[in-house]
């Protein structure tokens, strides 16, 4: 429900016109709610990056004046909570930060670790982003690291973003944890070093939290937490949903729960519950309709692995009374 002492309405730019059915559909999808999350991250950010005279963040890393020491720090939220998107948008709204790949010139570099990368694969990925291409595959690990050591150091890359850091730090055969774990605090280490955030789920911090040492150095830690039905970003999220559907010719359902009904329906996630609310206003869009109602929200989730062989967060009803039926089967 969305009470009348929520957050102000978002300000959202006009969608293209009605005739442009791809572009508003674009548009819908290029919608980002921002929230309290972006300004703990600006603040996390204030304590690994220098900030200006005038207070703005800088593209230089912070470094103890005693050691030359940089410093880490770790976002970290359940998959699909919207830490990558948080992330990005935060960055590219800095003036200055401009991300290295594929070589062009900047300041910060992003990787984001695939499932089977190890401790070799991440200095590849990082190389190339730098422009260099020419990895020899019989090279040693340590002479790839001190080889992105160069290259960082000689392009003045200030930060290093890797994302879905838990995977570089999985068991299994061919991986290295302890080495994993040397690797990412020696990135903060002598000449070379940047400022580093990991982003993961929650198995990350874990597993960071196994070397003291390691942990030390990235012990500046944002938590991602759920939604709560009385919280700020359930309103925020109302109303951006309103917002969007009214910029788009349509408005809600007569339902007063519908938000925490899609909130419910994605485990309390915002990044995920955002996503599903624009999936069920993008379908309602290109069925021409002029409301977005409790069926598009309950077909969305049968079409996205729910299933309707029982009762779902978007039947008709009390939602107090079908909520708490779905929490009695195990919801």
């Amino acid at each position: 429900m969305i009470e009348r002492n929520a957050p102000t309405a978002p300000t959202l730019a006009d969608p293209p016109p009605v005739h442009d059915l791809k572009g508003r559909i674009d548009w819908l999808d290029d919608r980002y709610l921002k929230n309290a999350r972006d300004d703990d991250f600006q603040e996390f950010l204030r304590e690994i990056m220098q900030v200006g005279t005038d207070g703005a963040l800088l593209p230089v890393a912070v470094r103890d004046p005693l050691n030359g020491e940089t410093r880490g720090m770790q976002v970290i939220g359940a998959s699909g909570d919207g830490k990558s998107v948080m992330i990005r948008r935060n960055l590219s709204a800095l003036p200055g930060f401009v991300e290295m790949k594929d070589g062009n010139p900047g300041n910060f570099i992003y990787i984001t670790v695939s499932p089977e990368a190890t401790i070799k694969s991440l200095a590849s990925d990082i190389l190339a982003a730098t422009g260099y291409m020419r990895l020899a595959e019989r090279a040693k690990t340590h002479e790839a690291w001190a080889l992105v050591r160069h290259r960082l150091k000689m392009f003045n890359v200030a930060m290093l973003w890797i994302d879905e850091g838990h995977h570089l730090l999985r068991s299994g055969p061919g991986r290295d944890i302890p080495g994993a774990l040397q690797t990412l605090k020696n990135l903060l280490q002598g000449e070379g070093a940047v400022a580093v955030i990991l982003s993961g789920v929650p198995q990350l911090e874990d597993r960071i939290a196994s070397d003291p040492e390691t942990f030390r150095r990235y012990r500046l830690r944002q938590r991602l937490r759920p939604v709560t039905a009385s919280g700020a970003d359930m309103q925020r999220l109302g109303r951006f949903i309103d917002v969007c559907c009214r910029k788009l010719d349509m408005s809600l359902a007569d339902d007063p729960a519908f938000v925490e009904r899609i909130v419910f329906s994605q485990k309390s996630g915002l990044g995920r519950s955002i996503a599903f609310a624009k999936m069920t206003v993008r379908r309602a869009l290109l069925k021409g309709q002029a409301v977005v109602s409790l069926d598009d929200a309950r077909r969305t989730w049968i079409l996205n692995g729910g299933t309707d062989d029982d009762a779902t967060p978007f039947d008709a009803g009390n939602w107090p009374e079908l909520r708490k039926l779905l929490e009695a089967r195990g919801w």
